[in-house]
């Protein structure tokens, strides 16, 4: 699912921001987000709501870090759709 909405999320927002998954766990993820954009947009945050929206998953964003290659951000899955699970 994760990979599926990076992949349609780079289709819509590249070259200006690209996401990348950089860590998958049972109820969380971390994607990357870089890009010049990023550092300079005012809708810094929907950019990383619009990835749960492309996910189709029940999940939150917990926070994000700004590093010198860009934010690396993780997201909650809540317990009823996490990874191969469908209830």
């Amino acid at each position: 699912m994760i990979e599926e909405a990076v992949k349609k999320f780079n289709r819509i927002h590249e070259p200006e921001v690209r996401a990348e998954l950089v860590e998958k766990g049972e109820n969380y993820f971390i994607v990357k987000f870089s890009g010049r954009i990023l550092y300079y947009s005012c809708g810094l945050y929907d950019y990383f709501e619009d990835l749960i929206w492309l996910s189709d998953l029940d999940a939150e964003i917990e926070g994000y870090e700004e590093r010198e290659d860009g934010f690396y951000v993780r997201y909650r899955i809540s317990a009823g759709r996490r990874f191969g699970t469908l209830a």
